[in-house]
């Protein structure tokens, strides 16, 4: 792909692994952030705790007042609104130069969704869904990057979709950096069958901006561009457009092959199809040609490895998913 050392940076709940922060004095542990300590470089934040909060500590909760959401803690009556909206303005500062957030699951301060808002701090009041105080802020301004909570990367597709998307944007990122068109141009070509399988409509818009080159200043191209990927990868490919790009894969080299072995190729692309076989199982057949008739369009592809294979873990427990 590209010849850019990528080292995600990750912003998440210091709670996740790193402290016991919680309200109740407790933490979380979770498997897939312990691997992925050795490929990315975190960056643990706790609200709470950095607006002077103690651990452990009587619960907060958002409420409905006036049709404007307080963070309250009803046990000391407490309203901690103003506090948390000022370190939320300060983290947003903080948190410029990140690759993807992993928030703490229904959070009232990192929740990104399913976080209760209640009528009242009374007992028993009535509730409805919605993002955390701190967690909403960041999908407003970092709606680009892969933004997910630890219950929801407990499942295998959400999970490849972080990954992906987030050393796509990675990778964007220190581009960027260079201001090199050049690697710009590398860049685009490296994934654009990973683009046809995330969103076709979408990259013949970012297609239209690329035949433009010559005549938008640097910065403001690699702006676009940025704000336009991150449109792409909003969310996980359908798998007919996965299929649609392995047999565009197999049209490179199908002349090359027997009959036997490229039937062989459609029974595995239909059983994917059927959901008998996991994606990565004629993923991998169809690489294994690649590699054997060294095509170097498709050996550049990231297609085919957008991300590090260490952290593709086909564990799943599925919880946490909405």
């Amino acid at each position: 792909m590209n010849n850019i050392d990528i080292t995600p940076t990750i912003a998440i709940s210091r709670c996740i692994n790193f402290d016991k922060c919680r309200y109740n004095g407790d933490g979380d542990n979770n498997e897939f952030i312990n691997t992925l300590k050795d490929y990315v470089t975190f960056v643990p934040f706790c609200p709470e705790v950095e607006i002077g909060m103690e651990t452990p500590r009587k619960p907060i909760r958002l409420v409905e007042i006036n049709n404007m959401i307080h963070l309250i803690q009803p046990f000391t009556k407490i309203d901690l609104t103003d506090k948390m909206l000022d370190y939320t303005n300060m983290l947003m500062t903080r948190l410029q130069n990140v690759d993807g957030f992993i928030m703490k699951t229904r959070s009232p301060s990192c929740g990104i969704k399913e976080v209760k808002i209640y009528d009242s701090d009374k007992k028993g009041a009535n509730s409805r869904k919605g993002k955390g105080m701190v967690g909403g802020r960041i999908t407003e301004m970092y709606s680009h990057l892969p933004i997910e909570d630890d219950g929801r990367l407990r499942n295998f597709k959400i999970r490849e979709h972080f990954l992906t998307k987030l050393y796509v944007m990675s990778t964007l990122r220190k581009i960027k950096r260079t201001k090199s068109l050049d690697t710009l141009i590398n860049f685009h070509k490296s994934n654009t069958l990973l683009m046809i399988a995330y969103n076709q409509s979408k990259l013949k818009e970012l297609n239209k901006l690329m035949n433009q080159v010559d005549s938008i200043p640097i910065d403001q191209l690699l702006d676009s561009y940025e704000k336009m990927l991150g449109l792409i990868f909003r969310i996980s490919p359908r798998y007919t457009s996965n299929i649609t790009v392995l047999l565009r894969c197999v049209d490179y080299f199908k002349k090359n092959i027997n009959d036997d072995e490229f039937n062989f190729i459609l029974e595995l692309i239909n059983e994917y199809k059927n959901h008998k076989v996991p994606f990565s199982v004629p993923l991998n057949v169809i690489k294994g040609y690649v590699i054997r008739f060294n095509i170097e369009y498709l050996n550049n592809q990231s297609f085919f490895d957008p991300f590090p294979k260490a952290l593709l873990d086909v564990n799943d427990s599925g919880k946490g998913v909405k």
